[in-house]
């Protein structure tokens, strides 16, 4: 049962975070042309903002379902579920140093732009499975 669980949840935040990722980012450039890697508007900063926010908001819905779940007695925890949001957090900071690795490298290989619809096909892939893995992490942490 376990194992179904967090399958579920970690596949549901994933699935969530793939979809509404690129769609805010529809929402926000659908006006803009190209993308420029880097600069205050760059990609660079698109993704580490990405990052911490949805590692840290996942991390968080995620300790409060496993908290949820052992309140109603369904599963019992290994230790009680506190501070989700501060493991996601350290995701998010990984993920971020990540990001900024990658377009770095991006630059170096001579791309400077990305067009809208390339940057949501990153974004739902990137985001995607940084919200299962966050989702994942916390809820085995705890179980």
């Amino acid at each position: 049962m376990n194992r179904d669980y967090v399958r579920v949840q970690a596949t549901a935040a994933g699935l969530i975070n793939a979809i509404v990722n690129p769609a805010i980012d529809w929402l926000t450039a659908r006006h803009k042309g190209p993308q420029p890697i880097w600069g205050a508007e760059g990609l660079v900063v698109n993704f580490v903002i990405t990052s911490l926010i949805l590692s840290t908001l996942v991390g968080a819905f995620a300790a409060w379902g496993v908290r949820r779940e052992v309140r109603a007695g369904r599963f019992s925890a290994r230790r009680p579920p506190r501070r989700g949001w501060l493991v996601g957090l350290a995701f998010g900071v990984a993920a971020a140093v990540l990001a900024i690795l990658v377009c770095g490298l991006a630059h170096a290989v001579g791309v400077t732009t990305l067009p809208l619809a390339g940057l949501m096909a990153i974004k739902a892939g990137y985001a995607g499975l940084l919200g299962f893995l966050v989702a994942r992490s916390v809820i085995l942490r705890y179980l």
